[in-house]
């Protein structure tokens, strides 16, 4: 046995893992260019420094050489004035401290002489001057190879993200993969992805030699299961294979093909006829939502916009004890091993589907549905309410 919301809960996944992975993957090719403009643009400015660097090597220059001349006036000072003031101004001039400190300090210790004073206004003159022209080099380059970084971590971040994404798809289709190896028998659940292509169940019913008497072409009809198994979570091929079974192949859809009954919703032992709907899509519709009802005590969920077609099936009595296709014996008919019946059919799809030319690629189920469906028209009731207990 598997879990009821086993299948259901691999596909939430897949969805969620899908869209971040359509949300990430749309991030990859601006990340790229952003990433390549910085590496562009910071290869365009290299020549602009180094042009601003060999502007500033004059600049560099002379400052040294006013650095060199106010510590020879300092030195000069200190052997015609002597003193312990001196010595402090002239270990306060060789310390880190910033000129503005030194000339601070200069001015306290008092004048020694206009050698040292002019030599300090110079040094003072050209130290801005060049502190600002390397500031400005430095600045660029920082900017630059911090908006390379960036850039880079960015585009890391996102190959990053898209790589977790692949993985969490990868690991949801594995899921459902393992969903479908372990729903083999009429005790898995009715919830849950589907595994057949719209073309895969219409070439069997044919190959089968089903002749249906349906009101559209039969591998529409059979999208129409699998577009509305993804609305309401329902295995909308298991569904079909159900519809086989109720309709001899689609052959019997009602009292008539105008009737878009594939479920004999309505028929019971005393019926003297079932419901009809206005088209198909709405017939398959009614018989998928009616198996989510059966299932599902909460459905319908806020976000399922559909009109709700039978409403007089959520005041069933076993709504939420029916879990799996063996649980329709009884509840959606009374015919002996009804489940099973609907999954032999199932199976036999399966096998038919590895030999059928259309390639097997899955289309899943929901857990809950979209708006803007097509096929919303209204259903026809006759006096009898309900979906009915069948004889199938």
């Amino acid at each position: 046995m598997l879990p009821s919301d086993f299948g259901s809960e691999m596909v939430h996944e897949l969805q969620v893992a899908e869209a971040a992975l359509k949300v990430d993957t749309a991030k990859l090719a601006p990340a790229q260019r952003k990433y390549a403009a910085a590496k562009k643009h910071d290869a365009a400015i290299r020549p602009q420094l180094a042009k601003l660097k060999a502007q500033a090597q004059p600049a560099v220059r002379t400052l040294a050489g006013s650095r060199a001349r106010l510590h020879q006036a300092a030195a000069e000072a200190y052997i015609h004035a002597g003193g312990g003031q001196l010595v402090a101004a002239v270990s306060a001039l060789m310390s880190p401290q910033s000129a503005v400190e030194i000339g601070s300090e200069l001015h306290v210790l008092g004048t020694y002489g206009s050698s040292l004073k002019n030599a300090f206004k110079e040094y003072m003159t050209f130290k801005p001057q060049v502190d600002e022209k390397l500031a400005q080099i430095r600045a660029i380059a920082d900017r630059s190879a911090q908006d390379v970084k960036a850039a880079k971590q960015q585009l890391t971040d996102v190959q990053g993200q898209i790589t977790k994404d692949k993985a969490a798809v990868n690991a949801a289709m594995k899921g459902i993969a393992a969903f479908h190896a372990a729903a083999t028998s009429a005790s898995s659940p009715i919830l849950g992805p589907s595994r057949l292509t719209a073309k895969q169940m219409a070439d069997y019913v044919v190959a089968s030699g089903g002749h249906p008497q349906i009101t559209v072409p039969l591998v529409v009809l059979a999208q129409d299961y699998l577009d509305e198994g993804v609305a309401t979570g329902v295995r909308g091929d298991v569904a079909f294979a159900q519809s086989i079974l109720e309709t001899g192949g689609f052959a019997d859809p009602g009292a008539a093909p105008t009737d878009n009954n594939f479920a004999g919703i309505g028929w019971c032992d005393t019926c003297a006829h079932g419901f009809n709907f206005a088209d198909a899509r709405t017939g398959v519709r009614a018989q998928l939502q009616l198996l989510r009802i059966y299932v599902d005590p909460n459905f319908p969920e806020a976000n399922y916009k559909d009109p709700l077609l039978l409403p007089g099936s959520l005041s069933l009595g076993f709504r939420g004890k029916v879990q799996t296709w063996w649980d329709l014996w009884g509840t959606w008919a009374t015919g002996a091993i009804y489940g099973q019946r609907v999954y032999d059919i199932y199976e036999r799809m399966i096998a038919f589907s590895r030999t059928d030319p259309t390639p097997a690629t899955p289309v899943v189920s929901l857990p809950s549905a979209t708006a803007g469906n097509p096929g919303t028209s209204a259903v026809t009731r006759p006096p009898n309410t309900g979906p009915g207990t069948k004889k199938s």
